[in-house]
């Protein structure tokens, strides 16, 4: 099945134990190169360049993840949407904002972008759940913010 055409943005990650665990049983082979800046923070912080290298494979394996889950997030945003009924919305792009604990979802209405955040908690009960409980919060949360922006524009 193609996956729908929007951007992903993750303007920063989490790294999990998971993925520092993978990280540090990769093989050598496994580990990025490192930019002489990289080697240069490197020695700055202490540390080996093999153990920086596990870092960023790790750093990588969670920007990987971030952008999996950015991209299943927007098409369950469009699958709500879609449930609307008149195809008038479509997502353009989902951003990761997670130091500021949201996705902010894009989408386009009326020839517009709309910016909808998302907390992420509710995001995680949406794509690790699928409660019936949690999608009716996110389709909620969507319809409100659509319908606040078309009464902001009719004013």
């Amino acid at each position: 099945m193609k996956r729908p055409d929007f951007t992903v943005r993750v303007s920063d990650f989490t790294t999990s134990i998971e993925e520092w665990d993978r990280a540090q049983r990769a093989s050598r082979s496994e580990l990025p190169n490192l930019s002489a800046e990289q080697k240069d923070v490197a020695r700055k912080f202490g540390i080996t360049e093999e153990e920086y290298a596990r870092s960023v494979l790790a750093g990588r394996y969670g920007n990987e993840r971030m952008n999996t889950r950015a991209q299943d997030l927007g098409e369950e945003v469009q699958r709500i949407m879609g449930t609307f009924g008149d195809g008038r919305y479509r997502v353009v792009a989902v951003t990761a904002e997670m130091f500021k604990g949201r996705w902010v979802v894009g989408i386009e209405a009326q020839g517009r972008v709309v910016n909808v955040a998302i907390p992420r908690e509710l995001a995680d009960d949406v794509l690790d759940s699928h409660t019936t409980d949690d999608l009716g919060k996110l389709k909620e949360k969507l319809l409100s913010a659509l319908e606040s922006t078309e009464a902001i524009e009719r004013r």
